[in-house]
This record gives C-alpha cells, structure tokens and sequence, in this order.
C-alpha cells in the first residue's frame, strides 16, 4: 500500500462474485473496498482481482453525473492548475448496484459506477498487486489456414421476425464480435440464404448482400456516383466487363493478389460482403495479423518500413460516366491512435499503389519490404483458398483480412459486393453494448468510453460480477 494511504479501515460492500446469483445456496463473495490517501489527491479502490489507485483529478475531470457535455466552465483545457483534493469517498449500494461516491473540495460529488472503474482502471489508474483476472480482449496473432475456424450465421435467424428484440441484440452483437473482436477470426458465412432475384442483383439493387449488411449495421456505403444502397459487380458478362476493362481489379480473367478494398479513398470502408451470383471460382482470404506477424518475426525491418514509409494509392474509374479520380497517402499499416503497437488496419492493393514516398536512402529496404509482405501473404499456411459457387456469402473485417481471386473456372461469372463505412460500423457496435447496458449503468457514463472497454463492460454486466 503506498505509505500516503490512511490507516483506517476501508468502507466495505458485500458483491457476489464471477457470476454466481445471489440466492444460489453458496455464493462465492468477495468485497470491493477503498481507500482515500491522506493528501486527498487518490483513491485507492480494491476489486475482487485487483488493487487500482486512481488520480483525484482524472476522476474529477471524468465524472458524467451532469452529462457527458462539457462548457466552458467543465472543459478540462479551461480548469484551474491546481488539483481538486478528494474530501471523501466510500462505497456504496443503490437499488443493487455498486457506486464509488467521492465529494471533492470544490463542493462537487459523483457517484462512479464500479464497473465503469473496473474497466478504466488499466487504462489510467495505477496498479498496485499486479494481479489483473479482467483485462479486454488480447489481440491475437491473428489465423493461419490450419488454425482457422470460419463461423457460421444465419440468414434464418438475422430475420427472424419472432425472435424477441433483446434476442436479437444478443445474436447482432454476436455478430459483431465475430467481425470486429480482437480476438476474432474477422471472417464469417452466411448460411441459409434464399433464392436470389437475378435480376436485382445483376442490376446492383435490392440484392442479398446489402439487404444483410443493412440488417447487421443500419446502412451500407453510399457512393458519389453510384448511389445509396447500390452493390459494386465483379462479372464476366460482357456488359459489365467492358465497362470496367481499364482495371485489373475487375478482370475476371487476371489473378487478383490479396488486397483490402477501399470504395472510399481517405477513410477505407470497415467491412465487406461477398455474394457469388453466377459461376465459380478460387477465390483468397488472408489474416492481416497472422502475415504481419511472421515478417515482424522473419524481417523486422521490413516490418518497420510497413508501419513508417508512406505511399500513395489512386484509381479512375471512368465507367460510372463521370470519372471518379480516388487519391491518398499513407503506410500500408496504421495503428490506434495514440499507440505505436496497437494494430488498427492495413492498407493494400497491388494495384492501386503508385509509389512510395520513402526516403532516397531508404527506397530499396522499403520496397523490399512489399515485396516480402506479400510473399508472406501468398504462402500456403497464410493464404486460404476457398472454392466459392452460387449462393456463397461472406462477410469480412476489412481492415484486418485481405481477399483476392485465383482463376475463375465456370461462366459467365458474378460476384455481387457491398461495404459499410467506419463510422457506422463503429456506431452500431457502440450502440448494442449501450442497449446491452441499459438499465445497469447510466448512457453518460458510457459516452466517452473506448470501445474494448464498453464491450468489456457489458461482458462484466452480463456475469452479474458486481451485483450485490
């Protein structure tokens, strides 16, 4: 215990513990206690599976019992220098949930929900035991072609129009967390699709595939040019491919290498559905984290040069009878913001990277770095080869698995896709946890919260870990 704590004994409240209910005949119980340091400038709250002392001033500046707005008086870049002590803090109970009730010397008080601080605690308090049972998911190395399981969803259930709304949150943030969990294979099928309409679907309209996107997210991708709710074809016919003739990508008769699509040049869209209409073909899925992590291993710095060396990526595409010219700047790898470790998504398409804009001293490393990114990538543990035939569907993180297309052996060939922006993958997430929460923790405590973090809170909720 750092000395500056006081002596007394804690304020102590009585919680079940790793999700046993309060009237099952031995319930495991523990206590959540803590403990104001003498100086009134931290507060140390002991949990079950961890001892975590937080900054009198963080919780200050933090508190959302007025909202999660700020003014001009309540914004923290307006606040005096000087650190609002802690007065008091204790733990609390209120119609069976847990608070930490802290008044400061400014005459303000709060109620922080403990869950909420569960979740925060690792990202901004101090650990004191160096024991942690909760943490949020531990991004995986992502999946090779031996180790990869490909969930199964179900077209079925998506639009089952009896199942209960709460139902079917659960199965939507299932969903979800099958495409976007760091722990996640980012990939699924889906499975008992109806018949396609033909002809909707070879006219970009009222197709399978953004009818399942809309349902999972709310809204899809809306090109400038092509419209609302209007699918992208790959197609052999040629009505299609005559159109689009001047890019690779779209010649049915060329290998696609593996690539992540952009739709949207500055902020590429999050995830992809792929339906096969017509034909058949060997089409490529790979693990961005897996191909990351074996030249990391192998060449790390070729994995440097990846993450540092920007390069510019641009296409025009001329068949939507204006020409849409698409342009941007960036590292084939970026990461969160803030971190320097912390993958958040891959840019990639061998055909649409122009050139690198790299140091001249350091030019052949980083293009040595391409060469060996994709190498990884074609290998036959890295890359996935699926037969796909009419009727297949899947979805995919774009960010963190690339898809490309080997050779096409039945035609006339037609594949229907459809993408979802960030944002609004994003807030669909957000969104199901919110609702997963309601009537637990209040909505302007969770405003402000990252998402592993409120996905983990939610986790915390449903196993009832601090229910009195």
């Amino acid at each position: 215990m750092p000395s500056t704590l006081l002596p007394t004994l804690p304020t102590q409240v009585e919680v079940t513990w790793k999700g046993q209910s309060p009237d099952t005949k031995k319930v495991a119980k523990s206590t959540i206690s803590c403990k104001k340091c003498s100086k009134g400038n931290k507060v140390t709250v002991i949990f079950p599976d961890g001892e975590f002392t937080f900054h009198s001033q963080w919780l200050h500046d933090a508190r959302c019992d007025d909202g999660a707005s700020r003014n001009t008086v309540t914004a923290i870049s307006t606040q005096s220098d000087e650190t609002v002590r802690i007065d008091s803090a204790e733990m609390n109970t209120q119609d069976s949930m847990v608070t930490l009730d802290v008044t400061w010397s400014d005459g303000l008080s709060s109620k922080f929900p403990v869950e909420w601080l569960r979740v925060m605690a690792p990202i901004v308090a101090l650990q004191s035991n160096g024991n942690s049972a909760i943490t949020t998911d531990a991004p995986t190395q992502g999946w090779t072609v031996e180790s990869l399981n490909i969930p199964d969803v179900s077209y079925k259930e998506l639009f089952d129009t009896e199942t209960e709304p709460e139902r079917m949150d659960t199965l939507m943030l299932a969903v979800l967390d099958h495409l976007l969990g760091a722990s996640s294979t980012g990939l699924v099928k889906i499975v008992d699709l109806p018949d396609p309409n033909y002809e909707d679907e070879l006219n970009h309209v009222n197709n399978l595939c953004t009818l399942i996107l809309k349902k999972i997210f709310g809204s899809v991708f809306i090109h400038p040019t092509r419209g609302a709710d209007k699918s992208f074809n790959v197609s052999s016919r040629s009505s299609e491919a005559d159109k689009r003739k001047e890019l690779p990508n779209y010649d049915t008769s060329q290998v696609l290498l593996p690539h992540a699509d952009h739709a949207f040049y500055e902020t590429p869209i999050q995830v992809q559905g792929w339906y096969i209409l017509e034909g058949e073909s060997e089409n490529t899925f790979v693990s961005v984290l897996a191909a990351l992590q074996t030249l990391k291993e192998e060449h790390p710095e070729s994995y440097h040069h990846l993450c540092n060396d920007p390069m510019t990526l641009g296409r025009v595409s001329a068949f939507y009878g204006e020409a849409v010219s698409q342009m941007t700047v960036d590292t084939a790898v970026s990461m969160q913001p803030g971190t320097s470790d912390q993958f958040k998504r891959v840019r990639w398409h061998p055909n649409f990277i122009g050139s690198l804009l790299s140091p001249y001293e350091e030019y052949d490393e980083a293009r040595l770095a391409q060469k060996r990114f994709l190498e990884v990538m074609r290998r036959d543990t890295h890359q996935l080869k699926v037969n796909l035939k009419p009727g297949d569907m899947f979805l995919w993180d774009n960010y963190r698995v690339l898809h490309g297309r080997e050779k096409v052996f039945a035609v006339p060939r037609t594949g229907v896709g459809q993408t979802v922006p960030e944002q609004v993958v994003h807030d669909r997430y957000r969104a199901l946890c919110i609702s997963m929460l309601s009537g637990f923790v209040g909505d302007q405590w969770l405003v402000h919260m990252p998402m592993p973090q409120l996905r983990e809170m939610v986790k915390l909720v449903q196993e009832k870990r601090f229910l009195v």
